[in-house]
């Protein structure tokens, strides 16, 4: 049994344009709407000039856009409590019991200085929450308010829910049972069945509460036209020359309008995984031994980037319909960040193993398993979406389980080790003199072959179905997504163009249809990955105290070649086609090694 008290800290420095952001695109330098992009060179060497002849344009150089925020930094730390019992219980001579139970809890994001504020899209009853601490440091906007107002937000100052602004499960038991019990003496069975909780997101700088309004902000200062000088706040030209001077850092000046509101789970829950397996172990005699079981598990409550502030309803493509229009928030940003334990998970898998024991000098371990990996949810550090969500607003992202794109079918690993069977104290040659047990003798060698089946790859749509949302490809009843041909080019083609379609189009604004969004996120497994790295070595005895070690070693001996995922756009005259190398080439090395 044990405590475990953990306190983390994780500062976060990144604001967007702490030094400020100068753009000259050469617009001033070029004649008026005919910018070619390239003097935007002198546009920065020229401040805003009068002209001095009749007729002539005002305004050459300057600047066209200034960009700046505050210098913010963040100081994040999370909290984490466990307690563990464990115990093993002997039953009888055939039967052993491991039995545990473990408590954990999990504090949300907490900023030091309560400088960070958490959007909740309830759909009931939406809130924007700040520390009490907090109130009037800073004053918010007028334009801010307004906006939470028209948008029926809720702005709440409160320390109810402490400084992570969100409710925290404290509840998290995690029971632990495995056994072993001996059939034969050649014969065990051993299960195990396990909760585990998941540590800390990794989840990078986003949602980072901290970078949420008031307590980060930024301006952009543009020019109106080619011939129009930028203009800051405070009456002033922008120019290099000024800096950031005339940009007012305070966030009593921002306009809410497009604003990106970042949110975390309010009644955040902890995710976990359910692990389980069932393993039976042979022993076939002294030196050969066998195992094949069942090992699955099943992750609940994963954290994902779904977003928030999505459409609400289908629209149709092509009619100049604005998708901001069909938000539920239309004054702040579209897509903005916020994370939620909705993802899920599934892992099933038949496993075998088979050992051979290290005997006439050999040994060797084959290895094969066969599995299935379902998700809806990906690495957050990738985007926390599975090829992207096409309509989270909309399509409920558990209809978005599919493949996970670390889902291998076929897994098969061979190693080994063996003593080639030449010198002294081996079956041949065992009484060769000196020379020839120095130049046959000795000789050993290792190798690793590994096959994988290949990963699931995503055949998106090639038209716009809808305005604002994703889609994928519909797969054609009977015919088969892969092929084994060679197309005008003579590339290799592993997928069946014809086998996918786009679906229909949204043709009404709200229609219940939902098959514009397509089908399977994950309809094909690319090609797969097959690899032989193989060794010959011996070793010399020199004296009684150093040795010399000669090691020849091939990488990818027999150069097979494994691919990159094909072009997956199935009107592309390249779909399918394998025309790049995923592995490396053969490669070969040579190494002496002395020992003393």
């Amino acid at each position: 049994m044990g405590v475990v008290v953990q306190h983390t800290d994780f500062p976060w420095l990144a604001p967007p344009f702490a030094r400020g952001n100068f753009s000259w695109n050469g617009s001033f330098t070029s004649a008026p709407g005919l910018s070619d992009g390239n003097t935007g060179r002198a546009q920065f060497l020229l401040n805003p000039t009068t002209a001095t002849v009749p007729g002539g344009v005002n305004n050459v150089g300057g600047l066209n856009e200034v960009q700046a925020s505050p210098f913010g930094g963040v100081d994040n730390n999370r909290q984490y409590y466990g307690a563990y019992f464990q115990d093993d219980w002997k039953v009888n001579s055939k039967l052993t019991l491991n039995l545990g139970l473990r408590w954990e809890y999990f504090s949300l994001t907490k900023e030091a200085d309560n400088a960070q504020a958490n959007f909740i899209p309830d759909p009931i009853n939406p809130r924007y929450i700040i520390p009490a601490a907090r109130k009037g440091d800073p004053n918010l906007s007028q334009s801010f308010i307004n906006a939470l107002a028209q948008s029926n937000i809720e702005l709440i100052y409160t320390d109810e829910f402490g400084s992570g602004n969100g409710l925290a499960q404290k509840k998290n038991f995690a029971p632990r049972i495995g056994f072993a019990y001996k059939l034969t003496d050649s014969l065990v069975v051993r299960g195990g069945y396990g909760i585990f909780y998941g540590a800390f997101e990794n989840r990078g700088g986003f949602p980072n509460l901290g970078y949420n309004y008031p307590f980060q902000f930024d301006f952009t200062f543009r020019a109106p036209n080619d011939v129009s000088p930028l203009i800051y706040a405070d009456g002033s030209q922008g120019t290099l020359e000024r800096g950031l001077q005339g940009i007012p850092l305070d966030p009593t000046r921002v306009n809410a309008t497009g604003l990106n509101l970042r949110g975390i789970e309010f009644e955040y829950k902890t995710p976990y995984t359910q692990g389980f397996h069932l393993i039976s172990q042979y022993e076939l005699n002294s030196k050969n031994s066998l195992e094949v079981g069942y090992v699955g598990s099943m992750g609940r409550h994963i954290e994902t980037f779904v977003g928030t502030n999505h459409l609400t309803t289908l629209l149709p493509p092509g009619q100049g319909l604005n998708p901001q229009n069909y938000v539920r928030f239309p004054i702040f940003a579209r897509g903005s960040s916020y994370a939620a334990t909705t993802g899920n998970s599934s892992y099933h898998s038949l496993q075998s193993k088979y050992i051979h024991r290290f005997s006439r000098g050999l040994d060797f371990l084959a290895s094969y398993t066969f599995s299935k990996t379902l998700t809806n949810a990906g690495d957050l550090l990738s985007g926390g979406a599975v090829g992207g969500f096409r309509a989270p607003g909309i399509y409920n992202i558990r209809r978005e389980m599919a493949l996970a794109p670390f889902h291998v079918k076929h897994a098969f690993v061979y190693s080994g080790t063996y003593d080639l069977p030449f010198g002294r104290g081996r079956t041949f040659l065992k009484d060769s003199n000196g020379f020839t047990d120095a130049i046959l003798g000795g000789w050993s060698t290792n190798w690793v072959f590994s096959y994988y089946s290949g990963q699931p790859q995503g055949v998106g749509c090639t038209i716009a179905t809808s305005e604002g949302a994703g889609c994928h490809a519909v797969r054609v009843s009977g015919a088969s997504p892969y092929t084994d041909t060679r197309d005008s080019a003579g590339f290799r083609t592993f997928y069946n163009a014809a086998a996918f379609t786009n679906p229909s189009r949204v043709t009404t604004i709200g229609q219940t249809d939902l098959s514009p969004l397509g089908g399977d996120r994950t309809p094909v497994t690319g090609p797969p990955q097959r690899q032989l790295d193989f060794s010959l070595f011996k070793t010399f005895s020199i004296t009684e105290r150093f040795r010399l070690e000669f090691r020849g070693e091939a990488f990818n001996l027999t150069n097979s070649v494994s691919f990159n995922f094909p072009n997956n756009n199935f009107q592309s005259a390249t779909f399918g086609r394998l025309d790049s190398q995923r592995n490396n080439p053969r490669q070969m090395q040579l190494a002496l090694k002395l020992y003393f």
